[in-house]
């Protein structure tokens, strides 16, 4: 043993030994500056979640009359239609090759379904020990939660008003699609990454940008608006004029990040329809299976249309009349919304875009989906969160009540009395 005269060299941070008490402390340091940013992001953003999670609880409510209303189970059907797509790729992983009839056409396969939030459902179930069920409403309840905080930011963002910012959040939330943030349905998750991503965008964080948007491309094809919406920062950017009057240019160094950013940002959707491609051995494998299998096909909007008109002037079911009325006020939404020229272009562009893939898809099968596949569209109900700010509290607060009520109303209905996917 040495003496305490002996001299001893000191220990290094690299050479297993413990960490000098300086560098432990700098440590330290920084986890607690990084959890009091992290707080005070989220305390404004409270109000926004807790009423977007007050929704959800509405809705299971809603759905919990219903289900005893019909005499059917009600917790099993939060997994129910694309939620058990979506829990056999949890369980089961994708197939292989693709399954074809004797005809050739492509039989109903789950690699139509993106694998961002089956995945997510997996690992969380392999580390709870949840069955995919309820792991994915563990996935689909704190992606929703994210996604409201996400909404809120850019809400904040855009109009400096907290008010305005926690309606926006909420008024998305009780959307009379949104009874699918309340289930295992990949929209949750794929708004957490949008919403933020949006932000990104708006403030001009590449990086982070491009990030979520691949992530986003990974969980559903929707996240071609997201990039569009990087394009179009980008392209700001490049054409952009500086002081002496000359345009940045693509080459310029200040356009060098946002121009790899729009390259890289399809990655996600890219890589997922390559990898179908090969596993399909045609190109354009999963069109071919949303064309063939599942009727999804870009028709400009005519079977839209075709339908509305045939539900507003032929007696049918009353739920789809709804849809129509949905799908009216929701386009009156859209063109309120791009009179606001304060919203930044990219912006305009992610919810214009979401409303074109949602409303010229031909879906005679799914019309009634159409709220579901309009609802990442949140932008458009911007203008309704600056005019409700102003209204008394109670107002906006009944408001916002029957909207989550609704939701789980239309959602309840298709599944329980017309038992179809909403």
């Amino acid at each position: 043993m040495a003496s305490p005269s002996t001299p001893v060299a000191p220990e290094r941070p690299d050479s297993g030994g413990p960490v000098p008490a300086d560098r432990a402390a700098r440590l330290r340091a920084r986890a607690a500056a990084a959890r009091g940013s992290f707080v005070t992001a989220l305390r404004p953003a409270l109000p926004a979640i807790s009423g977007y999670l007050a929704a959800r609880v509405v809705n299971l409510v809603v759905l919990a009359l219903m289900a005893h209303a019909a005499h059917k189970p009600f917790w099993s059907m939060v997994g129910s239609w694309d939620g058990k797509w979506f829990r056999d790729i949890a369980d089961y992983g994708y197939v292989d090759k693709l399954p074809v009839s004797p005809a050739g056409k492509p039989y109903w396969v789950n690699v139509e379904f993106f694998p961002g939030y089956p995945y997510l459902v997996r690992v969380v179930s392999s580390v709870t020990g949840l069955g995919s069920l309820n792991a994915g409403m563990v996935v689909t309840f704190a992606s929703g939660a994210v996604a409201a905080w996400g909404v809120y930011a850019l809400g904040r963002e855009l109009t400096k008003s907290h008010r305005t910012a926690t309606l926006f959040a909420v008024l998305w939330g009780v959307a009379p699609g949104a009874m699918v943030l309340t289930m295992v349905y990949s929209e949750a998750l794929f708004m957490a990454f949008a919403s933020w991503g949006l932000l990104a965008i708006v403030r001009r964080q590449w990086t982070a940008a491009t990030v979520l948007c691949i992530l986003a491309g990974l969980t559903r094809n929707t996240a071609v608006a997201l990039v569009a919406a990087l394009g179009i920062a980008a392209l700001q950017v490049v054409l952009a004029k500086r002081e002496d009057g000359t345009r940045v240019g693509l080459l310029a160094p200040e356009a060098r990040r946002p121009v790899v950013a729009t390259l890289l940002a399809p990655l996600g959707v890219l890589g997922f329809l390559f990898w179908v491609a090969v596993i399909g051995r045609r190109w354009d494998a999963w069109m071919w299976i949303q064309d063939k299998a599942f009727n999804l096909r870009f028709d400009f909007g005519v079977s839209t249309v075709q339908m509305m008109n045939k539900y507003l002037t032929h007696l049918g079911k009353p739920i789809y009349v709804v849809t129509t009325f949905v799908i009216i006020l929701s386009v009156a939404l859209m063109i309120w919304s791009f009179r606001d020229r304060r919203v930044p272009l990219p912006v305009h562009v992610y919810g214009g875009l979401v409303m074109v893939l949602a409303l010229t898809t031909s879906n005679g099968w799914f019309f009634q989906s159409k709220p579901r596949f309009m609802l990442p569209a949140f932008t458009i109900v911007l203008p309704l969160a600056v005019l409700m700010a102003k209204w008394p509290r109670a107002v906006a607060a009944s408001v916002v009540v029957a909207g989550a009520a609704f939701s789980g109303w239309y959602v309840g209905y298709l599944v329980y009395v017309v038992n179809t996917n909403p």
